[in-house]
C-alpha cells in the first residue's frame, strides 16, 4: 500500500492511502501516523478513496490510531470510503465507531486545504 501525508493547514493533517491495507502495511502505517499525534493538529483526515481492501490488521491499526487521537482531542475522519470498505466496517460493527465523511463534505468543513474529489 502507498501512504503519503501532508499538513496543508496548521491544524489539519491529511493521510492518503492507496492499495490494500493489510497486515503487510500495518508497520508502515504506524510509522507514518504515530508522529502526527505529536503535532498540534486538531484533525487527521484519512483518504480512503483509493483503498480497495482492508483486513482485520488494518482495522486494528485504525482503532489504535483512533484511540490515541481521541485521548488528546484530535478528530480522526476517514473519508471517501469505497463500498467494499463500508461493507467491511458494517460487518465488523464499526460504522458508528469511526467518523466517516466525503471529500465534498470536508471541503465545506475545512475550506482551502486541498482535498481532492473522490476518484
Amino acid at each position: 500500500m502507498e501512504l503519503t501525508f501532508t499538513i496543508p493547514a496548521e491544524e489539519v493533517a491529511i493521510v492518503r492511502l492507496k492499495g490494500k491495507f493489510t497486515i503487510e502495511s500495518v508497520q508502515r502505517f504506524r510509522e507514518l501516523t504515530s508522529p502526527l499525534i505529536t503535532l498540534p493538529v486538531k484533525a487527521i483526515l484519512i483518504d480512503f478513496g483509493m483503498v480497495r481492501y482492508i483486513d482485520s490488521s488494518g482495522i486494528g491499526s485504525l482503532i489504535l490510531l483512533m484511540n490515541r487521537a481521541n485521548n488528546i482531542s484530535i478528530d480522526l475522519v476517514l473519508y471517501d470510503l469505497q463500498v467494499e470498505t463500508e461493507m467491511m466496517f458494517g460487518t465488523a460493527h464499526l460504522g458508528n465507531f469511526f467518523r466517516t465523511s466525503t471529500s465534498a463534505e470536508l471541503k465545506k468543513t475545512f475550506p482551502g486545504i486541498g482535498i481532492e474529489d473522490a476518484s
